[in-house]
């Protein structure tokens, strides 16, 4: 028995990865047979679109890559976007393919086995190790289609980056899924890249319009949004200090919401009931000061600036994770990888609601 695969890849704005990645991943599993590679153009920015209809057209032409596009996204959300693949796909099993990730040879005759051994399994990565080892694989999750569909995919409330896998294999186990590991390094090899492009395109580079820090006497930044919404954050100073504090578990220990109104060269931030909060007084270097005379500088593009959206991602996203296992609730309830996309080569158009 050969269960049908799909290896589902979603892409905004990293085509550079996928043209290593892509043909490699087809090749290594050709002999298969009973496979598809779903690829979703998630609004990208750069040449995907022109690169798939000219390098992989032969593949198109196959059947063997299924190419769809959707120009909706106005920033990338990767929960959405695994839901949208794989609920495109047309395989018995659906395996999340990242578009840095090397699936290595033999990868579909490995999870079919695992499948056809034992049908209630789901397949994932080991844990990440000693300094991140693993980290750009965690997103190579296979799964039965009945079941992706029975837990209603990927939490679509995790907006920012991190952990919707973890807490998708961690529904998965409740509805029944045994874990299975995968053990051999050869289905184990990714791009290596910097955290700050774990981020880039996402909610908060998308809606971000400048950073400020204070490092006395509380280490803090705030971060004001294009749709005059600010937060001010309360850090570890590692974050500050540019030491390493991608490996601490809480470099972030408050973060504060609220409006603000920019009137006279000041910001006015108000808490949420609209009660007057905080004002800050625009310097003649660009710098900021409060009433109470702290001084909090920009902060420019680069790796502080990275450091902290990467952060606070991982922490916003931690919270909702420890929100769906403290308490059963019903995820994605008004549905989920919803959107209009467009199939190439059919010239079909999904509407997926």
């Amino acid at each position: 028995m050969k269960y049908k695969l799909s290896f589902c890849t979603v892409c905004m704005n990293r085509t550079m990865h996928l043209k290593e990645t892509l043909p490699r991943n087809i090749a290594d599993n050709s002999s298969y047979g009973n496979i598809e590679f779903v690829l979703l153009n998630y609004n990208s920015s750069d040449d995907l679109h022109e690169w798939v209809l000219t390098a992989m057209a032969p593949y198109l032409q196959q059947g063997v890559l299924k190419y769809y596009h959707t120009r909706e996204p106005l920033f990338f959300q990767m929960s959405h976007a695994k839901n949208m693949a794989f609920r495109l796909a047309t395989g018995d099993i659906l395996c999340g393919v990242d578009a840095d990730n090397y699936t290595g040879p033999g990868f579909a005759d490995y999870i079919s086995e695992r499948f056809v051994s034992n049908r209630q399994i789901y397949v994932q990565p080991p844990t990440i190790g000693q300094d991140k080892k693993r980290w750009d694989v965690q997103g190579r999750v296979c799964v039965h289609q009945e079941d992706f569909h029975a837990v209603r995919g990927y939490d679509e409330a995790v907006q920012e980056y991190g952990f919707e896998d973890k807490d998708f294999k961690r529904r998965l186990e409740l509805h029944g899924c045994t874990k299975h590991i995968i053990r051999d390094e050869t289905f184990l090899h990714a791009i290596k890249h910097e955290d700050g492009m774990r981020i880039k395109g996402g909610l908060a580079s998308w809606k971000l319009k400048q950073l400020f820090y204070c490092q006395e006497p509380v280490p803090e930044i705030i971060l004001l949004q294009d749709n005059n919404t600010y937060e001010k954050v309360t850090v570890d100073h590692t974050l500050l200090s540019y030491e390493s504090s991608t490996m601490l578990k809480t470099p972030i220990r408050k973060i504060y919401a609220g409006n603000f109104i920019y009137k006279e060269r000041k910001y006015h931030l108000y808490k949420k009931n609209n009660e007057s909060y905080l004002t800050l007084s625009v310097l003649g270097d660009g710098s900021l000061m409060s009433q109470d005379e702290r001084v909090f500088q920009p902060i420019y593009p680069g790796e502080l600036g990275e450091n902290f959206l990467f952060q606070r991602a991982m922490y916003l996203s931690k919270k909702i994770y420890l929100s769906n296992r403290n308490q059963i609730k019903l995820i994605n309830g008004e549905g989920y990888g919803r959107g209009t996309v467009h199939e190439y080569f059919t010239g079909k158009t999904h509407l997926l609601v």
